[in-house]
């Protein structure tokens, strides 16, 4: 039986680094880098070339190794945008926390490698291998980790040509009308030959929801194979920083963001049949009025998009509690009513978090919320029941606490915290 140990990612790696030395290539083991949830990293590739063969039918191997509870998806900086399939062995998502790329041909160096991770956090062990011929893949490397010979998949035949854009961008319209938005005129653009496309979009305070749509490229004939995934960001003008982004493996795009004053962020996609036409529609709902104005319009704005990506009714009374603080663990004591529900939101006021966390205790009940450097919020909520005397009678409610706890790691961080009740009392305290 093999030890958890030597199924640890730095073993892994060792293991390859092994093998394809051993297979005639020029292997190294590179320094380990570390991620977080939703966060994207740039890892330079170590230039094995010199080491090894100069033939331009040479190929390049990378590996990259984490735990086995790790998701994310890699490609080469240079990896065009289409289909997996238009460029073999460039992009990837992880199986098991590993990740093969590879490259035949010096015709284009590899500089770079571009990590998303998607779920868990945790340490990455790079291998980069060089060889006149290619290497075994880490499928016959390391069959526990990537399942080694797997049987074909039955094909489950093509599938069906998306409707017209103008379809889907009216049921795209019709959909928001039902959650009560209000629907600017849509815009169109014209991509670029390689799909892709920048645009200013004229935004005004609020929360919005853009979706983009174009032609399925299968829809031109029956020669056709480019599968529909447009990608997309949000972008602010000034800082670069972004406001939204949609990497699905969706046909079309959509982003949601809050903007706490009105401005022209700058949208850009990738993913779309060149030269082709893509529809925007924007729909648009007014901030919640009842978040507080205490640290400006740039942190109403974050509560508000925490409340709007994951469907969260906006409460309709003041904040109970309101706290701020920096980096570290800070704890605050809040007065709470049994029978009540609560919302508790932090955002970042300033400063990059590498992680932000927000727990909540009340009784026996925990909620907890952890975001990482691609979020700038974090939200909990959680219900107060009502607790008894060592007499047998209920509590009163004046006596009830619960304990929030805030966790931020990074560099200058500063955030604001605020704790809604969300619902009348469901229980009646005995007098």
């Amino acid at each position: 039986m093999r030890s958890a140990k030597a199924d640890s990612a730095r073993d892994v790696a060792t293991r390859v680094v092994e093998q394809w030395r051993d297979a005639g290539g020029h292997a190294t083991l590179q320094t380990t880098r570390f991620v977080f949830d939703d966060e994207t990293v740039v890892i330079p590739v170590a230039d094995v070339s010199k080491a090894a063969s100069a033939d331009v039918s040479g190929c390049t191997h990378i590996a990259l190794i984490g735990a086995r509870g790790l998701s994310f998806r890699a490609r080469l900086s240079d990896a065009r945008s289409e289909a997996l399939t238009a460029e073999f062995g460039a992009r990837a998502a992880s199986l098991a926390g590993v990740v093969e790329l590879r490259r035949c041909g010096l015709d284009r160096p590899i500089r770079h490698v571009v990590v998303t991770s998607e779920a868990g956090r945790g340490a990455l062990e790079v291998v980069v291998a060089r060889a006149p011929s290619a290497l075994p893949s880490l499928t016959s490397v390391i069959p526990e980790r990537t399942g080694g010979a797997l049987p074909a998949v039955a094909d489950a035949g093509p599938l069906p040509i998306l409707a017209a854009p103008e379809k889907r961008a009216e049921i795209a319209e019709r959909r928001a009308r039902r959650e009560g938005a209000t629907i600017d005129a849509r815009t169109l653009f014209r991509a670029r030959d390689d799909g892709g496309g920048e645009v200013e979009l004229p935004l005004g305070e609020g929360c919005h929801r853009l979706e983009l749509f174009a032609r399925d490229p299968r829809a031109d004939g029956p020669g056709r194979r480019l599968r529909l995934d447009i990608d997309a960001e949000l972008r602010e003008p000034s800082t670069e920083r972004v406001l939204a982004r949609d990497r699905t493996e969706a046909p079309d795009a959509r982003l949601e963001t809050c903007l706490g004053e009105a401005t022209n962020p700058r949208l850009v996609f990738v993913g779309a049949p060149a030269n082709a036409v893509v529809t925007a529609t924007l729909a648009s709902w007014p901030l919640p009025s009842r978040l507080p104005w205490l640290w400006g319009q740039s942190v109403r704005s974050k509560m508000a998009r925490a409340l709007f990506v994951r469907n969260v009714v906006a409460p309709v009374d003041p904040p109970v509690f309101l706290g701020q603080g920096s980096s570290g663990t800070t704890p605050f004591p809040v007065p709470v009513e049994t029978g009540g529900c609560y919302l508790a939101v932090v955002a970042l006021t300033h400063g990059h978090a590498r992680s932000l966390q927000l727990r909540s205790t009340a009784g026996a009940s925990e909620s907890s919320d952890e975001r990482g450097a691609a979020e700038e919020v974090a939200l909990s909520a959680f219900c107060v029941g009502a607790q008894v005397t060592p007499l047998g009678l209920p509590q009163g409610a004046a006596n009830q606490r619960a304990r929030l706890e805030v966790h931020a790691r990074g560099t200058s961080v500063g955030w604001a915290l605020a704790v809604f009740r969300v619902r009348s009392g469901t229980w009646e305290v005995g007098r």
